[in-house]
């Protein structure tokens, strides 16, 4: 099952109602619990940083193990200061024994990596500068 499916199967259960849900197949299980309450009024909510929103990086397309060295080759997947197109890989996003390409969003050069290899990543965390 992948990170996207589980985020979908979240989703319908909470629009459902649902507030438990355990799935098992041979060498997977998954439990959800989802917790329903009311919600609590805010006094303020805070604005996310002005700097976090210019970021025009390299960001993690999901949760995983962020790698800088491609777990089955040992080498390096790209080097900061090479230059890269929209779409090519710059790291690998490593969830259990799945492997998911973490790819550039434009053109540009890459810059330094913000994130170490073997770091636990979630979604959207900035990984690498993009110059």
């Amino acid at each position: 099952m992948t990170v996207e499916e589980i985020e979908k199967l979240a989703a319908w259960c909470a629009a459902a109602g649902v507030s438990e849900i355990e799935l098992a197949e041979a060498g997977f299980s998954l439990r959800l619990h989802i917790q329903f309450g009311k919600a609590e009024p805010c006094a303020t909510v805070p604005e996310a940083p002005k700097a976090e929103a210019a970021f025009k990086g390299v960001r993690a397309p999901g949760v995983g193990v962020f790698r800088l060295v491609h777990p089955t080759t040992g080498h390096p997947v790209m080097e900061p200061g090479q230059p890269v197109r929209k779409g090519e890989t710059v790291g690998v996003l490593q969830i259990g024994p799945c492997l998911n390409a973490v790819v550039a969003p434009a053109n540009g050069t890459l810059g330094t990596a913000l994130a170490e290899d073997g770091a636990v990543v979630g979604y959207g965390t900035p990984l690498y500068e993009l110059l």
